[in-house]
Parts: C-alpha cells; structure tokens; sequence
C-alpha cells in the first residue's frame, strides 16, 4: 500500500498566498477590464538647491502664454504673452542671468501669445526667430505681428520658417516640429507644435492647437509621447482630445491661464479628461510659474507658490 505523505504547514502556505494573488490578479483585470485606468507614474518634486541640467518654466504671464527653457548657455523662449507680459518676461530673463536668446519661438501670431516679444527682443540679443510659415493670403497684418517682424528686422536674427517633421538642434536639445502640418486661415490651427527632447525625456508645446490640428498630427504619425505637455489653448475643450492627450500619453500636464479670466479656462471637462486619465496637471494661475526640471533620466515639478 502507497503511503500518503501529509503535507507540511509550509506548504499549505505557499499554497494559501499563491491563491490570494490569484484572487487578487483576478479582481484587478476586473478593475481594469471596467475601464478604469491605473495612476501614471508621479512626478517627483524638484529638490530645494538641487541643480538640473534644464529647466523648463512656464511663465506666469496671466491670460496667454510664455515659456523659457534653459538648459546650460541655451536659452530658448516661447511666446511670451500680452504686451504688458513684456516686463514680467524681461525681469524673469534678467532674474537667470540671460542676455542672449538662441531662439525665440512664436507658436503663432495672437496677442495673448507674442504681444510682448517686441519687449522681449529690445531687452535681449536674439540669434534666431521661430515664425509659422504663412503665405501671403494668411500672413497676418495686425499692429502686433507688424511689432514682432519690426523687432526681428531691427536684431538682424535669422528667420526660421519650419515645416512638419522638420528636426532642429540648440546645444543638447533636440526640437522636432509636428505642426502646423497644412495651412489655413485660422490661426490657432497654424499653431507651431514641437517636441522638446533632452536626454530620455521630452516636452510637448502645443500652442494654441485644436482639434483639427491635432487630427492631422495624429495622421502623419509622428512621435508626440511625452513626459510633459503644454496643454493647448489654455485648457479650451477646442483642444485636447482624447485620442491626442492617449498619444501624448505624459506624465505632467501645465496649463497656462489667468486667474478668473473671462473665457473660463480651464474648461472642467479638460480638467475631468487628465484626472480620469491619471494624468497630474499644474495651472498657472494657482500655482503661478511652474518649473519643470530634468536630469536626462527623469523630470521634477517645482511651483512658484508651494
């Protein structure tokens, strides 16, 4: 006769957690089967005097937007807001000690966007300009396009005029351009989209983008993953679809707006999207600038007011 050998007590344990994560792997395909998504990876926040290769602030500059991104002698600049912005962007430039800018980037030609890059321009040297390639039906005509061309004229800084899928470098960063990827009238569409990368990681700036500029982005392709994204026209439901904000896929999202500005941005369906999508997001206007720092490996969030 075949003995039964009893089994010891530790087996019955292995055999009692092996069933637990059974039980439990199962109710999380559950979770998620159930479409809910699980938390994206956090965003550490940057140590106090702890140095970073480049730094990426978003500019406090109300109701438009304007950004810096500094990454050893490099400076770019994006944008930069309302006419007014023009000192708040000054001092912040004086403030890290930059008198020259490699290249000034108007993702496209509305007030709220470069009123106060002619500001900008008198207080800096800036070596290149970044413009929206417009044809001469759709070049703009107004008092503050006219100021911005005025500014560049008098610098003597080279013009760029890129297209989709163009490939720039400043030192060791690599700017890709995704957009505008056709013409047409309306400016938000003709928005300058680019891809920041350093290192391993990335920033998308999205300007003032909508819908139908981010469709054609998303047709051609080309590569948007991002740790951080600039989220499109302050947070307007013009922007931001979900298909977009899926391919951007990042892990911080910065608003730039006005405190209780007049157009309610950021719209709360926007604001719904990210948390649903596990997405964490700062907004200018709570939080006023907000620096984004990377090492290469990984990115850190520092705010102005923490």
């Amino acid at each position: 006769m075949k003995r039964i050998r009893n089994l010891s007590p530790v087996n019955w344990t292995v055999i009692a957690v092996v069933a637990v994560l059974l039980i439990l792997a199962v109710l999380n395909a559950i979770r998620i089967g159930g479409g809910h998504k699980p938390q994206a990876q956090t965003v550490s926040a940057a140590l106090p005097g702890e140095e970073y290769p480049l730094a990426v602030y978003f500019v406090s500059v109300g109701e438009g937007d304007g950004a810096v991104i500094k990454c050893g002698d490099t400076v770019l600049v994006v944008d930069g807001g309302e006419r007014e912005q023009a000192e708040t962007m000054k001092s912040f430039l004086s403030s890290l000690g930059v008198d020259t800018v490699d290249c000034y980037i108007a993702t496209h030609p509305h007030s709220d966007h470069i009123g106060a890059a002619a500001g900008i321009f008198a207080a800096v040297r800036v070596k290149s300009a970044m413009l929206t390639p417009f044809s001469e039906i759709n070049t703009p005509t107004t008092e503050t396009y006219e100021r911005l061309l005025d500014a560049i004229e008098a610098q003597g800084s080279e013009v760029i005029l890129p297209a989709a899928g163009d490939v720039y470098t400043f030192g060791e960063l690599k700017l890709t351009v995704v957009a505008p990827v056709e013409e047409t009238g309306d400016y938000n569409n003709m928005s300058i989209v680019f891809k920041l990368e350093y290192g391993k990681t990335s920033f998308l700036f999205t300007g003032d983008m909508e819908k139908e500029s981010e469709a054609l982005v998303l047709e051609k392709g080309f590569d948007i993953s991002a740790d951080v994204l600039k989220v499109a026209h302050h947070g307007s439901t013009s922007s931001t679809t979900p298909a977009f904000l899926e391919a951007v896929s990042p892990r911080l999202a910065v608003i730039s707006c006005g405190k209780n500005n007049d157009y309610g941005h950021p719209h709360k369906e926007i604001l719904s999207l990210l948390e649903d999508e596990g997405i964490e997001y700062r907004r200018t206007d709570l939080s006023g600038t907000v620096t984004v720092y990377s090492d290469g490996k990984d990115v850190f969030v520092k705010e102005q007011y923490q």
